[in-house]
């Protein structure tokens, strides 16, 4: 009997670290249903968000552009790209590049900014080639002037705003412009009202969502080395959750250098995403050298790593392999 108990005892205890196990690895079992994206549309576009893209040495299927409220369409830079059929990212940020930080959503949503909205829209149609605007990404942070956390704890203006910009881009801009909704990975602050679901302007409003992850390593006081799946896990299935209609991308990734290895991060997310989160369809390296060096291009292994994943099968580089999110 005492055997049988103890037997007993221990099938439990291997099932519950089993459990555990899959849980933490975020594993996905055979009988779970996968979300629309992640069966269709197979492969991730490899990209790079760099201030210096003439000089970038490394293949890249984005070209992101980062424009203060008041820029315009950025026609002179884009000139000096190379023809590599890369999509073109706009993260457009309501803010003024100079001066105080007035809070610009309430505006937006009242149309104090819809000559301006017109204008840019105008230049995207003249353009005339696929563009993912990211608008007001990271709403759910509390370090830009458009968080909801600087703006009365009430997402609901930030929401106005997104409509009002979403309703003039669709009417001026052409079919080639995808609304990108851009959230942090993490919600700061993490409390209820901030979720980054309370931003989402509903699936009319958006055809694409973004999801930002940082690993910051061991370089600040409050925070430590994290595998991209101890990152991508929750955001992604809420994600899923919220917009099961809208393909998902990475639209800012990287990984400080201290803590661990860059190199060997980078390789793990390239395994997570091609066997686990299938539902992203492309991802944006921040190549900065910033509040840490984010960059993979001035660290071999990774720029190594990337250069060959980047170079062929599904993670190339090929912004041409999108052509389905634009109706081509």
């Amino acid at each position: 009997m005492r055997r049988n108990l103890l037997l007993a005892a221990a099938a439990l205890a291997v099932s519950g670290l089993g459990w555990y196990w899959l849980s933490r690895e975020d594993i996905r079992l055979p009988w779970q249903r996968r979300a629309l994206f992640e069966k269709q549309f197979p492969g991730c576009v490899s990209g790079l968000i760099s201030a210096d893209y003439p000089s970038l040495k490394l293949p890249t299927g984005f070209h992101n552009f980062y424009l203060a409220w008041g820029d315009n369409f950025p026609a002179a830079e884009i000139k000096k790209l190379r023809a590599d059929g890369a999509i073109l990212v706009l993260t457009w940020e309501p803010h003024f590049a100079k001066g105080p930080e007035p809070g610009l959503l309430g505006g937006i949503g009242d149309g104090k900014y819809d000559s301006y909205m017109g204008a840019m829209a105008a230049a995207i149609k003249k353009y005339g080639r696929p563009v993912m605007l990211r608008w007001g990404h990271e709403p759910n942070g509390d370090w830009y002037a458009w968080s909801g956390a600087l703006n009365g704890h009430e997402p609901g203006t930030y929401i106005k705003a997104w409509r009002r910009m979403a309703g003039i881009m669709r009417a001026g801009a052409g079919p080639k412009v995808k609304l990108v909704f851009s959230v942090n990975g993490e919600d700061k602050p993490d409390e209820e009202w901030n979720r980054f679901e309370k931003y989402y302007p509903g699936p009319e409003y958006a055809d694409a969502v973004g999801l930002d992850i940082y690993n910051w390593g061991d370089s600040r006081e409050w925070s430590s080395w994290r595998r991209p799946q101890e990152l991508l896990k929750d955001p992604y299935a809420r994600a899923l959750a919220m917009a099961p209609d809208k393909p998902l991308f990475l639209t800012e990734v990287a990984a400080c250098t201290g803590g661990g290895v860059k190199s060997v991060w980078l390789m793990r997310l390239f395994y997570r995403l091609e066997t686990r989160y299938t539902a992203v369809k492309g991802f944006m390296w921040f190549d900065y050298d910033k509040e840490c060096d984010w960059r993979l291009s001035s660290d071999p292994a990774s720029a190594n790593l990337y250069g060959r994943k980047a170079a062929e099968g599904y993670f190339k580089a090929d912004g041409g392999r999108l052509n389905w999110l634009f109706g081509d």
